[in-house]
């Protein structure tokens, strides 16, 4: 009699060799998790170790289970087969029909990498001990050695402390020794040695792995099962970073969305997360619930459908198209009424129309969101809440929608990569439906072809019925699109125009900023009055004083005439027919305040400067100047410099108005009348003031309130003047630019608005931000207690020991500025015992000397602080201060690395506090109200959070800091007491 024998290398055939690479692998032992009752399971990938930790906590396995099971090839259907229906002991939990059917999924495990350290516990029954198993799989590659040869090191621990180094070698140790019996012939003995090689150097971080705060654990009771896989294969970081002709890459095809998470009626029976761990540091979850698509991206799509397929194959369900409720609809796709192989199934999904002019979705969410589907979109099929691979990859159409789609897209309607959704079956309802060995679909019977048969003819007849121009029920389709192409294409036309708008002023506000912050505004003024004291002096200069005096008022007028043209060049007008972005009605506020701040101020004390120079100048010459000719010339030179004014404004607003001749003339009449009766007002005011009896001060204020009444008159009818300009060259424009500015415009401007304020409702899962603070900070403060109380310990010893004082200062230090920010996000209500104490500025120098030595170095920043500034001191607690100068410090030495020549920071005092400067760039009149605010950085890649956090921080502890702003160059900024002035 003879009897079959199975070779090592039949677990490397039916495990790594049916595997299509290490995501795959993933996925099926998520499956694996999914079948062992897990409620979640996490990967971990340490990039700089090449260790892949993966953990579930799920039932586990005990020693028996271990060997009689897991390392048993084609074990029946577990739990199922065993006629255990019931969760083995997991009170709650739902019954689960299993995923894995050929007991050799655990298999898959040796595609990632070639040795892996299992560690599993039981969560029920009598042996709850750890079991520890090493392998390497390399073992199954051996050729000419039976499966039975093959032992491998298993060991069983009372708890997961007893997982060490020590065991680790000792396993590895056992696992070489076992080696020696393999090598039976010289083709065996290559492979061992290669085996050999990898054990001796091979060593695992257990205290890393096991310091994890998150994710399932073995620690105290916990139950499940955990992979360590070290090295993991080359090929998984091509799978994480390299997207494929899609844009996705591996990875996310296949493990996104591997429990169903499609719907608010999705019922997700595990959680399943990948976390990278970068070289620097950073953690990225590559497969959390917001990488894939989510209940706000279903219903902001266009339409959506869900629904069920009978046993007929006939559907039944709700349609919503375009946002509207949902309403009832029938599909009797099979009216013959026999009952298909395939069983009744469910399906749900939404689609987005891919031309943004037929779809309702605001501009800036549609592109985002096809980006997504390129990439992920598709119908994904869940069994039991599973996915099943490859359904739902963007580039696996198996219903051939987008190859009907090509031969006729008005027709067929729907494209495969504009909908995303989940086909939900279970294994009881189709059990016909059987997936292939190698995990690429499901067998083709006939159950699969008459499941794809309907599927296809379901989109076709939905396209038919609904979404096609002849359709029997397309009205409602038709007519939206129809609207929402007529409003994108004004609102189009309206950015197009308001865009050039916006371009317009932005560069004015960029010019306008560059002047001031040059001060070439002071330096254009000095050049007026230099010029005009000039002419005086040369005049004063001849012996021949006669008619010297009337020249001097003449020049004085000119003189008046240039600074009134200087205030017009800086003078910006902001456009009335368009609104402004964010940034740039931070600009427009910026430039309120600076034309008040710099221009206003600087041009009133130029002019008073202007007249007392020229004044004196005459004095000084024994030249009488006459009061009222003086105030008169200066009117004069105002009113010409008005008419001026007015007659460029009205050729250009005649040339405008050539069908509104008899609007403009009345306008421009009435524009007269107030330039005439404000210069018959001055003339009387003038004739009725005694210049005889007057002192300076109060012909200053005559002439002031004079020309303010000039400046107001000419100001009202320039502004009104322009107003119809601007409304009367679009009169006689073409079609486009009155449609440009319609009611219907402002119609569909007002339903954007509409559409914006919804949207802005569903802006509020960004709390979701503030969740996971908060889950952030009660982790903190789950192990803030024990490090609490290490230090109180600590201080104890630090009192006594000098050497040890140091360190627990610089520890407790250190844990409070991290105590400090957090509690900027969720405030502590019971802080750690911090100790207000006086802080010099000759500590903050050494503080900063230390930790910016080598980047002072590096970029030739010269840092000094002065004998004031080492002097000064502030009581607070050095977690709040120090990280305020450890900020400004880093932003000084960025922007002084962009300059040439000397790089000089300096910390000097004030009369209350510190003040912390530099010679670099300087921030810009446009930046000075916005440093503070948050989010606001010019840097390169910055956040805009330093300055925030740092006002916010010293805010709470009753300090401040402020912007110091003068002629100087570079930045300067004071840390003083609230209360100081």
């Amino acid at each position: 009699m003879a009897k079959f024998k199975a070779r090592a290398r039949t677990l490397d055939m039916l495990g790594k060799q049916q595997i299509a690479g290490i995501p795959t692998a993933l996925h099926e032992l998520f499956k694996n998790a999914y079948d062992a009752y897990a409620n979640e399971v996490t990967v971990d990938f340490f990039r700089k170790s090449r260790i892949l930790l993966i953990r579930d906590d799920g039932v586990g396995m005990s020693k028996s289970d271990f060997e009689n099971r897991w390392l048993t090839i084609g074990t029946e259907s577990k739990l199922q087969i065993e006629g255990n229906l019931t969760p083995p002991d997991k009170a709650g939990a739902d019954v689960r029909p299993t995923m894995g059917e050929k007991g050799i999924g655990r298999l898959a495990i040796a595609t990632i990498g070639p040795i892996v350290l299992i560690l599993t516990r039981a969560h029920h029954g009598s042996d709850r001990n750890l079991v520890a198993c090493l392998i390497h799989w390399g073992l199954f590659e051996i050729p000419g050695v039976d499966l039975d040869e093959i032992t491998i090191p298993l060991r069983t621990l009372k708890n997961a402390k007893e997982v060490c180094d020590d065991l680790v070698s000792s396993m590895r140790d056992e696992l070489i020794l076992s080696l020696e019996a393999l090598s039976s012939s010289l083709l065996a003995t290559t492979f061992v040695a290669g085996i050999k090689h990898d054990l001796k150097s091979w060593t695992l971080p257990i205290d890393q792995l096991f310091g994890l705060q998150s994710g399932p654990s073995l620690q105290a009771d916990g139950s499940g099962t955990h992979f360590i896989v070290h090295p993991v294969g080359d090929e998984l970081e091509a799978d994480i970073d390299e997207p494929q002709s899609n844009g996705a890459t591996n990875l996310e095809r296949m493990l996104l969305g591997f429990s169903n998470q499609l719907g608010k009626s999705a019922h997700s029976p595990m959680s399943a997360t990948f976390r990278d761990h970068l070289m620097d540091g950073q953690v990225i979850d590559r497969i959390g619930e917001q990488q894939f698509f989510t209940d706000s991206e279903f219903e902001l799509a266009d339409h959506r459908v869900e629904g069920r397929f009978d046993e007929r194959g006939n559907f039944k369900g709700r349609l919503s198209i375009y946002g509207s409720d949902f309403r009832e609809f029938e599909i009797p796709l099979f009216p013959g009424g026999h009952e298909r192989s395939c069983g009744a199934f469910d399906i749900s999904f939404a689609y987005v129309q891919g031309n943004k002019r037929d779809s309702k979705i605001p501009l800036g969410l549609h592109e985002p969101l096809l980006r997504k589907l390129d990439q992920i979109g598709g119908l994904y099929i869940y069994k039991n809440g599973i996915r099943v691979l490859p359904y739902g990859n963007s580039d696996y159409d198996f219903l051939e929608i987008e190859r009907r789609r090509t031969l006729s897209a008005s027709y067929y309607f729907f494209s495969y990569r504009r909908m995303f959704g989940a086909i939900n079956i279970t294994a009881q309802r189709n059990s016909a439906l059987k997936e292939k060995a190698g995990r690429e679909g499901f067998q083709s019977n006939k159950a699969y072809r008459q499941f794809r048969e309907q599927l296809m003819k379901f989109f076709e007849e939905l396209a038919a019925r609904y979404f096609r121009e002849d359709g029997a029920f397309a009205e409602e389709w038709a007519l939206e699109r129809e609207a929402l192409q007529k409003e994108y294409t004004l609102l189009q036309k309206r950015q197009r125009s308001v865009k050039s708008l916006r371009a317009k002023l932005s560069g004015e506000l960029s010019k306008y900023f560059d002047s001031v912050s040059e001060a070439r505004h002071v330096q254009e003024l000095e050049d007026i009055l230099s010029g005009a004291q000039t002419r005086v002096s040369k005049l004063l200069e001849d012996q021949d004083l006669e008619g010297v005096a009337e020249q001097i008022i003449h020049i004085e007028a000119e003189m008046l005439q240039q600074f009134q043209s200087f205030l017009d060049k800086y003078r910006i007008s902001r456009p009335s027919s368009a609104g402004l972005t964010k940034s740039l009605a931070r600009q427009w506020e910026q430039y309120q305040r600076s034309f008040s701040q710099d221009i206003l101020t600087e041009y009133d004390r130029s002019r008073i400067e202007a007249r007392e120079t020229i004044g004196q100048l005459a004095e000084s010459a024994k030249v009488h100047l006459d009061s009222r000719m003086r105030l008169t010339a200066s009117l004069s030179a105002s009113e010409d410099f008005s008419k001026k004014a007015l007659l460029a404004q009205r050729k250009s607003t005649q040339e405008a108005l050539s069908k509104a001749d008899k609007y403009v003339n009345n306008e421009l009449s009435e524009a007269r009348v107030i330039l005439q009766e404000t210069k018959d007002d001055i003339d009387l005011a003038v004739s009725s003031f005694r210049f005889e009896s007057a002192t300076s001060d109060e012909l200053d204020d005559l002439r002031n309130t004079l020309e303010e009444k000039l400046l107001g008159a000419r100001k009202k009818f320039e502004n009104r003047l322009a107003a119809i300009r601007m409304r009367l060259e679009r009169v006689p424009g073409d079609e486009t630019e009155n449609d440009v500015f319609s009611d219907e415009t402002m119609a569909a401007l007002e339903t954007q608005l509409e559409v914006m304020r919804e949207d802005y409702s569903q802006t509020l899962e960004l709390a979701q931000l503030g969740m996971a603070v908060s889950i952030v900070q009660h982790e903190f403060e789950s192990n803030v207690r024990g490090v609490r109380r290490s230090l109180k310990s600590m201080q104890r010893w630090a009192d006594k020991n000098a050497g040890l004082r140091e360190i627990y200062d610089d520890i407790r230090d250190g844990f409070d500025h991290l105590d400090n920010y957090l509690s900027l996000f969720t405030p502590l209500d019971r802080r750690l015992r911090r100790r207000k104490t006086k802080i010099t500025g000759q500590q903050i120098a050494e503080f900063i000397e230390e930790l910016f030595g080598e980047r002072f170095d590096r970029h030739g920043v010269k840092f000094e602080v002065t004998r004031d500034g080492a002097a000064q001191s502030v009581d607070s607690f050095a977690s709040v201060i120090l990280p305020v100068f450890v900020n400004l410090v880093d932003n000084a030495i960025h922007w002084l690395s962009k300059k040439d020549g000397s790089r000089l920071i300096t910390l000097d005092a004030t009369a209350e506090g510190f003040l912390l400067s530099d010679n670099g760039p300087g921030i810009s009149a446009m930046d000075r109200e916005l440093v503070f605010e948050f989010g606001y950085s010019k840097k390169y890649g910055g956040q805009g959070m330093g300055l925030y956090i740092a006002k916010t921080s010293l805010n709470k502890e009753d300090l401040d800091i402020r912007l110091i702003v003068d002629a100087s160059s570079g930045a300067k900024f004071e840390i003083f007491p609230k209360e100081a002035p």
